[in-house]
């Protein structure tokens, strides 16, 4: 029974005589949520809404407007009828039996529990409770209804959940006529109620059967402070105004299921205040619990971990959310390991219920034609949850059309795969459809109508929680000795979920400390420790597999050479130019390939630490028939390695042009050096750097003596040197100049030859501590000059006018070059220049540096 203000109508939409739409999501409902009101004081009010109205300084229906809010691909319904307590013409006369047959058919009218998943969670107010419980009883016996016994068993079959609002199971000795006060004009209703709550024993003993077999979840919540109202009464003929103060349904007679008593009166314990209310909250709690049809759990659901969910809550919730309003499809982008599948799984399971047929098809990788696939769908279609068969008279993909699908494809990786996802979109032709793949590169996606996700890797927080899920599974406890490595190694993870699990794992039994230092050894030189050659290394290497021949050089660059290096992007792209061409090409690839991270030219090479670790195993021979093109201080053969170095090793066997020297695989090896990073613990000489025959980065902290450029490979387009070099005629003489790309010298330079301007390939160059007063007018001839740096460079007084034809010059940096006195008037031609900076004197005197490039700071 509830006493509701009157309410004018509210935006609602009537699904028949008595069921209205509050909501509706816009796509394929997940859940229905009916709301039934109690009996009301006056047939003027619109009980469907008055019923629900909040308490709080704004009005307004709360379950229209808050519950959208919190389950967005809910229905929300609210259903009208009889229940006035006082006659007129057309009000006042039905009984409890008559309504329920009513709402019977004009629930599934509005389709309410008619779809084979959606859910459907009943709410009832006092007499709106017992009306539910009629109308379940009511179904479940009846066969008067007029609707085939398939309709009425979907409905009770698709019921989840019922919640009471403070409803008088048990009956109710002032159910409505307070201190025996006797109404004016009352309605028959109050008498079929009376004699309804005399009798509630027998309707809740029916209602109660009926909840144990179809296994409906119960709650309520009841009230705890009398309810103050007025009636209209006939005392001695005469009309009056009552007042009274009553409890209408006492606890022991509201209390079934999950229940609480709550500081409110009957009224205002279903218009709850604010969505803070108890009243309120405990309601959310119980849809969010009920919203899935757990008698009907399909049977593909896929097995993911039990800390997934946590995770990627967050991401989970925000493509739930666009599935659930378009568009149709979905892309999950990621590096692997970084778990799209463990999503895509996930919101599948969450999504399945909703859909007639769902297919999710695992690694598309392993199949290479539209046949393939084709065949794996057909054969893995589920219909209401149970798989099909194929065949003329059990399954036809035909069967498809316009019937809602959820269909995953998993790492699919050529475009074969979207167009067979495309055509199946054309075939299925339902709107409520949904599509979700995963995928490691971005470009496959380019044709593909869909929302793209990039699946982060996880924080540091969450990374230890899951390390710590498997290495040291509840309630085990790592020891003190440990401890301490956890951070270390889940720091070398990386974020990365597969890294996490298979060490995870791998430690789990682990207690002796060397193997947990082993381990995270083998994470930084991608060594195979535990099967991780399978487990990890492989998986991680897909990606580089389907690269192209340049595209794996250039990778393995980044990897060995320039990732966590001081050189920045530009500088690679200027070498990869002269080696490849068109090096945008190529680098956008292994972005799209999740094989790099997207930074900006100025900004170093990134990239996982797993991927790094597997380039520079890659670079080091594995896998490559023991080509190695990569030395490193670990990798390093010890005739070269001060901290290793074995004097039984032959120096002939290096080189492979030596008399008598036989053609071994270590001859090969330095002849096959790409990048060298050559540090102080090798001990390399200009002849071992001159046996480089395919060498093409160097990188030297090594002091190194004159006439340098004599020794170098031809093919060098990276060049970092320390010594005492004191001319650049070598390189221009010994054919450097023509591939070159990128020079940085620290050497006591005494001048510049004319012939500078041969290096016609050269993009960024970079001098400290050079000696050298001015550059020759040849200086101003570098076609593809576009960064400059003087850093230290004490002596130089003057740039030359022709500095002004250095028409791609983007930046020039001077950094405490004492007698440089002024800049060339030429100096503002430099149409392209964007940053320039300048310290020393000269910056004080620079006054239109401003003027010249925007962006001038003195440094």
């Amino acid at each position: 029974m509830s006493l509701p203000p009157a309410c004018s109508a509210t935006s609602t939409s009537r699904l028949s005589d008595s069921v209205y739409e509050l909501y509706n999501p816009g796509v394929e409902s997940v859940l229905d949520v009916v709301f039934f009101h109690g009996l009301q004081s006056s047939h003027t009010s619109v009980p469907h809404l008055s019923t629900w109205i909040s308490s709080g300084s704004h009005k307004e229906v709360w379950p229209q407007t808050w519950i959208p809010q919190e389950f967005p691909g809910a229905r929300i319904l609210s259903v009208e009828y009889d229940a006035s307590i006082s006659t007129s013409p057309t009000h006042g006369r039905l009984d409890l039996y008559l309504t329920a047959e009513s709402l019977m058919h004009n629930l599934i009218f509005a389709k309410v529990g008619q779809h084979p998943w959606r859910p459907v969670i009943l709410v009832g107010h006092s007499y709106g409770g017992l009306v539910i419980k009629q109308l379940c009883v009511q179904a479940h016996f009846s066969e008067s209804l007029h609707r085939s016994d398939k309709q009425i068993a979907r409905f009770l079959n698709s019921v989840t959940g019922i919640f009471f609002y403070g409803t008088p199971h048990h009956g109710s000795s002032s159910f409505f006529t307070p201190n025996g006060t006797k109404l004016k004009d009352a309605s028959p209703l109050l008498d079929y109620v009376k004699l309804l709550c005399a009798d509630a024993g027998r309707l809740h003993e029916y209602f109660d059967a009926l909840r144990v077999n179809y296994k409906w979840s119960i709650a309520g919540v009841g009230e705890s402070r009398p309810t103050t109202f007025m009636l209209v009464s006939d005392a001695e003929s005469q009309n009056a105004v009552a007042v009274s103060r009553e409890m209408i349904v006492v606890e022991a007679s509201a209390r079934y299921g999950d229940f609480t008593v709550e500081h409110e009166d009957h009224i205002s314990l279903c218009q709850p205040e604010s969505r803070t209310s108890n009243t309120y909250i405990r309601l959310t709690s119980f849809l969010q619990s009920n919203k899935v049809n757990r008698r009907r759990l399909p049977d593909n659901l896929q097995t993911v971990p039990k800390m997934a969910m946590s995770l990627h809550s967050d991401l989970l919730v925000e493509v739930q959310k666009i599935l659930r309003t378009g568009p149709a499809a979905v892309a999950l982008c990621g590096m692997g390991g970084v778990g799209k599948t463990t999503l895509a799984k996930l919101l599948f399971n969450e999504l399945c219920a909703e859909y007639e047929y769902t297919c999710f098809i695992p690694r598309c990788t392993d199949m290479k034609n539209t046949k393939e696939i084709e065949d794996k769908v057909n054969s893995s279609m589920h219909h209401l949850g149970k798989q099909l068969t194929q065949g003329v008279e059990k399954w036809n993909p035909t069967d498809l059309r316009q019937q809602t699908l959820l269909l995953v494809l998993d790492d699919i990786d050529n475009g074969s795969h979207v167009a067979f996802l495309q055509d199946i979109v054309l075939k299925n032709d339902c709107a409520n459809s949904r599509y979700i793949v995963t995928c490691r590169d971005r470009n496959i996606l380019n044709s593909l109508d869909s929302c793209v996700f990039d699946v982060k890797f996880l924080n540091p927080e969450s990374s230890t929680k899951l390390f710590m899920s498997y290495a040291f599974p509840y309630p085990t406890e790592p020891s003190p000795s440990l401890n301490k490595w956890v951070p270390k190694i889940v720091a070398k993870c990386d974020g990365l979920p597969l890294t996490l699990e298979v060490i995870g794992t791998y430690l789990k039994t682990k207690v002796r400390e060397s193997i947990w230092m082993e381990c995270l050894q083998a994470l930084d030189e991608a060594k195979d420790v535990g099967r991780l050659d399978d487990k990890l290394w492989a998986q991680l290497r897909v990606s580089y597999d389907r690269l192209g021949s340049q595209e794996k050089e250039i990778f393995l660059d980044a990897a060995s050479f320039f990732s966590n290096s001081s050189w920045k992007l530009r500088e690679a792209k200027a070498c990869w130019r002269v080696l490849y061409g068109y090096k945008d090409i190529q680098w956008q690839t292994l972005i799209d390939l999740s094989l790099v991270y997207d930074v900006t030219e100025e900004k170093s090479i990134q990239m996982h630490e797993q991927l790094r670790s597997l380039g520079i195993r890659l670079a080091s021979g594995w896998g490559t028939g023991g080509r190695c093109r990569t030395w490193t201080p670990k990798n390093v053969p010890s005739r070269f390695n001060s901290s290793n170095y074995n004097e039984s090793i032959a120096e002939g066997q290096f080189y492979s042009n030596d008399p008598g020297s036989s053609s071994t695989d270590m001859g090969t090896h330095i002849e096959g050096i790409i990048p060298l990073l050559h540090e102080h613990s090798m001990l390399l000489d200009l002849r071992d750097i001159g046996q480089m025959k395919k060498l093409q980065y160097l990188d030297s902290e090594v002091f190194m003596r004159n006439e340098v450029g004599g020794k170098l490979p031809k093919n060098v387009t990276l060049l970092r040197l320390r010594g005492d070099v004191n001319n650049l005629h070598d390189l221009v003489d010994r054919g450097l100049a023509r591939s070159l790309a990128v020079l940085d010298l620290r050497a006591p330079l005494t001048c510049l030859p004319t012939t500078v301007s041969d290096f016609q390939n050269l993009e960024v160059m970079k001098f400290a501590k050079c000696l050298f007063e001015d550059l020759p007018e040849a200086f101003g001839q570098l076609p593809r000059l576009r960064h400059l740096t003087f850093r230290w460079c004490e002596n130089l007084r003057s740039l030359p006018e022709a500095f002004g034809g250095l028409s791609q010059l983007q930046s020039l940096k001077l950094k405490d070059c004492w007698s440089l006195e002024a800049l060339p008037d030429r100096f503002g031609n430099l149409s392209q220049l964007q940053s320039l900076k300048i310290s020393g004197e000269l910056s004080q005197n620079c006054l239109r540096a401003s003027e010249i490039c925007p962006s001038y700071k003195a440094w």
